[in-house]
Parts: structure tokens; C-alpha cells; sequence
């Protein structure tokens, strides 16, 4: 699976292009501030319907526009599907696949799915709870077909439970017919969650071992959101009252967390900056060695300002890993001679273009 063009309009400050994708490895050179990672959020447009660097659409639209648009043919087995994204100032959208439109981003991610490497890409290990949940759901929706509708249903009870905390008055029936539900959900979400873990990590483990010793002693232990040997039912209960005066729900998948460990230490503790970035990498890439095995498909990297954040050694065996996997992958940097050095002779499939101020030219490799 890979993309074979894209085209992009009204995106940041990029001109109108058109360009036609190598299947295995593009590379985007040139100055600060001239549009390569905006080709990136063009193309993660097109697989989450929304951009990584900005919530704020206003930001993400030329100052000379009302839209941005983004396209792109995807080839996958011989058969080519379109998709189609569009975002306006006002917050509406059009999505369309294979010419049919469609109401939810999530179908976007069906048929695109793609991982991204950048500076915030770290924060799945330093930051927050928020970041790690996005791992692992990433993950298991794209495994793990019946995930999707199973996350739909959990935020829906949770919303009707938080909706229930905030009455004067609760209906102690209504809720514990909502609580029932919510503790059945939660507990598969659970589930699907950890055997997607189990899975991944012995590939984490191998990844990690190749790019770095002494990191292939990693180890995950899940927090599911609720203390599991007293039972989300009986703390439920419990944390009623809290529950009750903040208006929130706080215990749940929703507070889940992913505690990633080397010797029962957290790696946070023990491990350098780098060797921290060299292990999140590990497990974004495991990620992608994941999904082909369960899938037959290799899905699109994009890695912004890759020289930026690994030293030459490891930037070249993250490269490495990559073209085994048979991604199609997509690298920003400042300098050429950065980018073209990371691969190898035998990857034949390379197109390299330069960038500045919005617009893309396709140069040879040999120039």
C-alpha cells in the first residue's frame, strides 16, 4: 500500500502542487520555514482528516483562502482509490473516498493508515497519559476490526454517566443500568488493549535490542484506569461521591496508562534523552512490523526533520528498519546530502525534492 500522488491546495503556504510519490522513500529538502513539513500535514490530512501541528484550523489554511484541500491516489494490490480532504475556516469538511463521501475521519484512517516521527512523536514516553492511550488505540483499531465500534459505544455510556453526574437529582436505577454497561465496555476495551500489548512487545523488545543495547530489556505494565483488584464496579461505587461533585467520571479505559519499564524502573528515570528518543522510535516502528503481520500491509511513515532528532548511526538503522518493513516513508530535513546518505544502494525506488518558500521541485538523486 502506498500513496502515488498527492495534490494540495490552500495548505499553509504551499503553492498548488502535484506530485507523483515514489513507492518506497521520499525525501524533502530544503531552508526553515519553506513548506516540508506541510507536505507531511498534507498528507496526514489525508489519513486522520485533521493536522498534527495545530488544532486550529485558521492556522492551517492559506491567509488567501477559505479551504485546503488535499488528494491523493492510493495504490494498494494493483487497485487505485482516490481520497479526497477538505477543511474550511468555519470548521466543515468534506471527506471522500473512491469518489463516495463520508461523515467520520476514522474511515480515512482505514484507508491510510499512516505513523508519524516528529520532536512531539517523544512525548509518547515523557508526556502524558494521553499520548501512550493514542499508542496503544492506534494500534488495536487497525488489528482488531469490531475496536472502532467498541470505543463508539464506551464514549457514549461514559457521556450519558458524566451527562447523569451532573443533575441535582440522580436516578440511582438509570445509573446503575449506565455503570452495568460501562464496566462491561470498559473491561473489553481492557482486554483488546492488553493482547494487542502482549503482541507488540517482543518486536519492541528486538527493534529496540537492534538500535540500541540495553534497551531490549524494556518491559510494558498496563494501568487499565481503575485499581483491578478491587474491580471497576466496586470503585465505581466508591468514587460516586467524587464523581459526583466534580461532575466527572474518574475512574475507566478513558484513564488509562501505559507505564513503559527497564528493570521495573521507568525509563524515564534511567534512560538519556536520546536513548529516550531511540526507544519511542523502537516502538512506533514495531508498530508498522505489527501491522504487516497482521495484516499483509505496510503503512506510511512520516519523519520530520529526522537528522534533527537521531545521531547518523541511528538515523540510518531506523532507515534500515523501514525498508525492510516495505514502507512507503516520507523524510524532511535541511540538508540533500542529510538525507540521501541514510539509504543504501539497493533502495531503488528514492525521489527527492526540494522545497522553497511553497514550492516543490522534484530533483535527481545524482545532481
Amino acid at each position: 500500500m502506498y500513496l502515488k500522488q498527492l495534490h494540495v491546495h490552500g495548505l499553509r503556504n504551499l503553492k498548488h502542487i502535484q506530485l507523483s510519490l515514489s513507492p518506497q522513500v521520499n525525501l524533502f529538502h530544503g531552508p526553515n520555514g519553506s513548506g516540508k513539513t506541510s507536505i507531511l500535514e498534507a498528507v496526514f490530512l489525508l489519513g486522520r482528516g485533521r493536522s498534527f501541528r495545530s488544532r486550529v484550523l485558521n492556522t492551517v489554511i492559506n491567509t488567501q483562502e477559505q479551504v485546503c484541500t488535499a488528494y491523493g491516489l492510493r495504490e494498494s494490490s494493483g487497485v487505485s482509490t482516490p481520497i479526497g480532504v477538505s477543511r474550511g475556516r468555519q470548521g466543515d469538511f468534506l471527506f471522500k473516498i473512491n469518489g463516495q463521501q463520508i461523515a467520520a475521519a476514522s474511515a480515512l484512517a482505514e484507508t491510510l493508515p499512516l505513523l508519524l516521527l516528529n520532536a512531539e512523536g517523544f512525548d509518547l514516553i515523557g508526556g502524558g497519559p494521553q499520548y501512550r492511550r493514542r499508542f496503544i488505540d492506534w494500534g488495536v483499531f487497525h488489528v482488531e476490526h469490531n475496536y472502532k465500534q467498541l470505543v463508539r459505544r464506551y464514549q457514549r455510556v461514559l457521556k450519558q454517566r458524566n451527562s447523569l453526574m451532573r443533575h441535582d437529582r440522580i436516578d440511582e436505577q438509570m445509573l446503575a443500568v449506565w455503570d452495568t454497561e460501562f464496566v462491561d465496555l470498559a473491561q473489553q476495551i481492557n482486554t483488546s488493549r492488553n493482547a494487542y500489548l502482549n503482541d507488540l512487545l517482543p518486536i519492541v523488545k528486538q527493534v529496540a535490542c537492534e538500535l540500541s543495547e540495553g534497551l531490549g530489556d524494556v518491559d510494558f505494565a498496563v494501568h487499565p484506569g481503575w485499581d483491578e483488584a478491587v474491580g471497576l464496579a466496586e470503585v465505581l461505587l466508591k468514587d460516586r461521591p467524587r464523581d459526583r461533585l466534580l461532575k466527572t467520571t474518574h475512574h475507566g479505559p478513558h484513564r488509562a496508562d501505559l507505564r513503559i519499564r527497564i528493570k521495573k524502573q521507568n525509563v524515564s528515570d534511567i534512560l538519556s534523552r536520546g536513548q529516550l528518543k531511540v526507544l519511542a522510535t523502537a516502538m512506533q516502528i514495531a508498530q508498522g512490523y505489527l501491522f504487516y503481520n497482521k495484516t499483509g500491509q505496510s503503512g506510511l511513515y512520516l519523519i520530520d526533520d529526522l537528522p534533527a532528532e537521531l545521531d547518523i548511526k541511528h538515523r540510518q538503522q531506523v532507515c534500515e528498519k523501514l525498508s525492510a518493513l516495505g514502507a512507503q516513508i516520507f523524510v524532511t530535513g535541511v540538508e540533500r546530502r542529510d538525507l540521501l546518505d541514510l539509504w543504501s544502494e539497493s533502495t531503488s525506488e528514492i525521489r527527492l525534492f526540494h522545497v522553497e518558500q511553497g514550492s516543490v521541485r522534484e530533483e535527481h538523486c545524482a545532481e
